[in-house]
């Protein structure tokens, strides 16, 4: 027994030794509300605090402690789009959106309204058919944010 509480003290001293600006906790709402000394009991209300808030979406969209996400590259944006396939095609669908949002900083777009305009006006070429991969569409916005956003993927 005292062996595991050896190890997990030595885990534990390592794991705030290499703590980012928000601890060993991660980014997110509980990196705020405990900020300062990275003590262990601050550390798990922290992580209890980002479980229950939005640490998804602040990881996303940049904030909250987190920074902005580097532009994705080709898998990774097939990723994207694969995890978030029936939300996106709703959104381009409205042409606004959550999932629109997060896409236009994928791409770097400053402007995602005017993305989710364009996406929407090119629906029918993004979704051809109801059994397009995640391959095609990623292929088909691609081509949308080329024009938009000013980014070549």
């Amino acid at each position: 027994m005292k062996k595991i509480f050896l190890v997990l003290a030595v885990a534990l001293m390592t794991t705030s030794s290499f703590a980012a600006k928000y601890g060993s906790a991660g980014c997110g709402l509980g990196s705020m509300i405990f900020e300062g000394d990275q003590t262990w009991w601050k550390q798990v209300l922290a992580a209890t605090s980002n479980g229950i808030g939005m640490q998804t979406i602040a990881i996303s969209l940049g904030t909250s402690n987190c920074d902005s996400p580097a532009p994705l590259k080709v898998g990774q944006t097939e990723a994207y789009v694969e995890a978030n396939k029936v939300a996106l095609a709703n959104d381009i669908a409205r042409g606004n959106g959550e999932t629109i949002v997060g896409l236009s900083k994928v791409y770097g777009c400053t402007n995602s309204d005017e993305f989710g305009a364009a996406l929407k006006s090119n629906y029918s070429n993004i979704f051809r058919e109801d059994t397009a991969s995640s391959k095609e569409i990623t292929s088909n916005i691609n081509a949308v944010a080329s024009t938009t956003c000013n980014t070549q993927i």
